[in-house]
């Protein structure tokens, strides 16, 4: 998988490997197979719309990606719909050729949004026990299946390969697993902030949570789970959950990487990692999020204080092991050059790596312009075919902390593709290297308008990013 949907320089990005495992009939971008933004469900199933009044509880945006402990409150219908919400609720709209284009709270490279987010749901007040699909149009609970064994209130990911595919092909399998990130970024978050106990697992067995929420394993499969609580989580479904509809569309590859990393165990949560003593001011997680965007534009003329980079980047891999670098291009205080994190006082490579940075990232603008660029990744030998799926998750999580971070302290970010091939060597080190994902931030060029509420997205125009001629 790997290798078949890495990038090289002498192949443009949007043409596939000569390889029989990789399908060649299959055009990039096509208007006559775009995919649906969201899963859709027969009539019939009941609905449970959920409170439009998100209940916010104060918390600063740093003060939870620092691990501030947060009072417990409530878990009932309100604040449910509320920790939805700031994941994958829909927080603006646009429009693109003709069609319109839903915006989710948490980022989506090319606003694809490959993900669905189901509730099995225990013991919230106002919602009685099933599991649920997330309408995230209506901010609704659409009830697929009966109340599932377990105590723990649990929300499942999954991901749909063809809904990021139709644009990246069989690479697209690797951003289910960095928006999936993203978006469990910010779910954790929301969780955290009202005080649940929220616990994050990515190892469990695939065949049963598919049974519970209805995936078939090749248009749509699990991706992670996230506990609202220390109890059994409530993945042991009494009966299949009704399937819902998705274009049957395969991307073999996909679905083979997919299946290597099955298990049929129930995994130890991650790590939360240990609280930051420091934790600057910011404005509330909840206004933080609605303010996020995914960065277009960045002022290369502008830096950083430095404080800009230490901070965001240390609450950002809080109990992350996967390795990660800094390109500094311009940060003050901090001499230009690519530094392992967490050492900033000597850099591995010294001067400026922008137009470097530039050819690695296919000629967008943003890993120029970018105060710096954080990259993750680690040693293909130490990963098997389950670790490789938590790698690429992991990265995503950071890049969603960053983002959070980011905003919160005035500066802006944004995802980043890049040339696989040429990562070993900015970096120095072995070929063999599994390169992840790219961050990049700055200062914004821009500010994007703050999101509006459940039901009511913000209209906002699109805005291109710069593209460097080859």
């Amino acid at each position: 998988m790997h290798r078949l949907t890495s990038y090289v320089p002498d192949r443009d990005w949007d043409v596939p490997v000569d390889d029989p495992r990789i399908r060649h009939d299959l055009v990039p971008d096509d208007p006559a197979t775009l995919p649906p933004q969201m899963k859709a469900y027969p009539g019939g199933l009941e609905v449970l719309p959920l409170p439009r009044d998100l209940p916010d509880p104060g918390v600063s945006a740093t003060a939870v990606l620092a691990g501030v402990a947060a009072p417990a409150r409530p878990l009932d219908a309100a604040q449910l719909g509320r920790i939805l919400f700031l994941g994958a609720g829909v927080v603006r709209s646009g429009e693109r050729n003709g069609r319109r284009i839903l915006f989710r709270a948490s980022g989506s490279a090319g606003a694809r949004f490959p993900l669905e987010v189901y509730v099995s749901a225990r013991n919230v007040a106002g919602v009685p026990d099933a599991v649920y699909w997330y309408d995230a149009v209506e901010h609704a609970l659409v009830r697929i299946g009966p109340a599932a064994e377990g105590t723990a209130t649990t929300l499942v990911v999954t991901g749909v390969p063809w809904r990021t595919g139709w644009r990246y092909a069989e690479r697209g399998w690797r951003h289910l697993y960095w928006d999936a990130g993203t978006l469990l970024a910010q779910l954790w978050a929301a969780a955290d902030s009202a005080g649940l106990g929220t616990r994050l697992r990515s190892l469990f067995p695939d065949a049963t949570v598919r049974e519970l929420v209805g995936a078939d394993g090749v248009h749509e499969y699990p991706l992670a789970l996230l506990s609202l609580g220390d109890g059994d989580p409530a993945i042991r479904p009494s009966k299949p959950a009704a399937p819902g509809d998705l274009p049957e569309v395969e991307l073999p590859l996909c679905t083979g990487a997919q299946r290597a990393g099955d298990r049929d165990t129930l995994g130890e949560p991650w790590p939360a990692g240990e609280p930051l003593t420091d934790v600057p001011s910011s404005a509330t997680l909840d206004e933080v999020i609605r303010r996020r965007g995914s960065q277009r534009r960045m002022d290369r003329s502008r830096t950083l204080p430095a404080d800009l980079l230490r901070w965001p980047v240390a609450a950002a891999l809080r109990g992350v092991p996967v390795p990660h670098w800094v390109a500094v291009h311009g940060v003050d205080d901090v001499t230009p050059g690519l530094y392992r994190w967490p050492e900033l006082d000597k850099p591995a490579r010294a001067g400026d790596l922008r137009d470097e940075l530039l050819r690695v990232c296919l000629n967008q603008d943003l890993a120029a312009d970018a105060a710096y660029v954080v990259i993750a990744a680690t040693p293909a030998e130490t990963l098997d075919d389950r670790g490789y799926r938590d790698a690429q998750l992991a990265a995503g999580i950071v890049e969603g902390r960053l983002h959070l971070a980011a905003y919160a302290l005035g500066a802006g970010a944004s995802g980043m593709t890049f040339v696989d091939s040429d990562v070993p060597a900015l970096l120095g080190e072995p070929g063999e290297l599994a390169t992840l994902l790219f961050t990049c931030v700055g200062v914004p060029e821009y500010r994007s308008r703050p999101g509006g509420g459940p039901g009511d997205p913000v209209a906002v125009r699109m805005v291109v990013p710069r593209l460097t001629d080859s």
